[in-house]
């Protein structure tokens, strides 16, 4: 005996968990779970209603002043959305006490360090990606790029990538790590535009 419910709208019981039918999820015009296409007959339509996620996370952070330091780079800041400037999402979020940058999903994120280093005669210069799973109790270095002595001053634009596994929203940050060894080297910053910069995608989830 077939059946039929006419219904106007089946809305989910617990926030955020969709509704599984026959285990497919729907949830925010989204499909979850394993759908069986018939294999001799039958069609399948996707529209845009049919659809998984995208970019979800893009966002960037710019160095506010000149910093001279041997240590994380602290005064971040999200740019200013105008004239054009944007960002998808707001996962990633910075202590500009610290300098430890932190995310409120997990996943995979592929964080891009560009730091425009002034540097004088003899001095060394370098930018690193620290990354730990402890909250700093310990961490360590997951990309790095530098110049030792012998140039002369001169600025330069020195970029380093790390893709990071964030597994626990609590435990696992980052930080940059600018060295310049000399008083008269440092890492540019602006307030107005973006000198030194760190861009952060989220590839996927973990």
């Amino acid at each position: 005996m077939s059946s039929e419910i006419k219904v106007d709208t089946i809305s989910e019981k617990t926030p955020a968990n969709g509704v599984v039918i026959d285990g497919v999820t729907l949830k925010d015009s989204k499909i979850g779970g394993t759908i069986t296409i018939p294999g001799s007959t039958g069609t399948m339509a996707l529209t845009s209603d049919i659809s998984a996620g995208g970019l979800e996370v893009a966002q960037i952070f710019r160095l506010t002043t000149n910093t001279n330091s041997t240590t994380f780079l602290k005064l971040w800041e999200a740019p200013d959305n105008t004239p054009a400037q944007g960002s998808i999402g707001s996962v990633v979020s910075v202590d500009t006490s610290t300098g430890y940058f932190s995310f409120s999903q997990t996943g995979l994120y592929l964080v891009t360090s560009s730091l425009l280093m002034f540097y004088h005669g003899n001095s060394t210069i370098s930018n690193q990606i620290i990354f730990t799973n402890d909250n700093f109790s310990s961490s360590d270095v997951f990309a790095s790029k530098g110049f030792g002595a012998g140039y002369s001053s001169q600025a330069k634009a020195v970029n380093v990538s790390a893709i990071l596994d964030i597994q626990n929203t609590t435990n696992d940050k980052f930080a940059i790590n600018s060295i310049c060894n000399n008083t008269n080297s440092f890492t540019q910053g602006n307030t107005d535009q973006n000198m030194s910069t760190v861009s952060i995608l989220k590839l996927g989830d973990t």
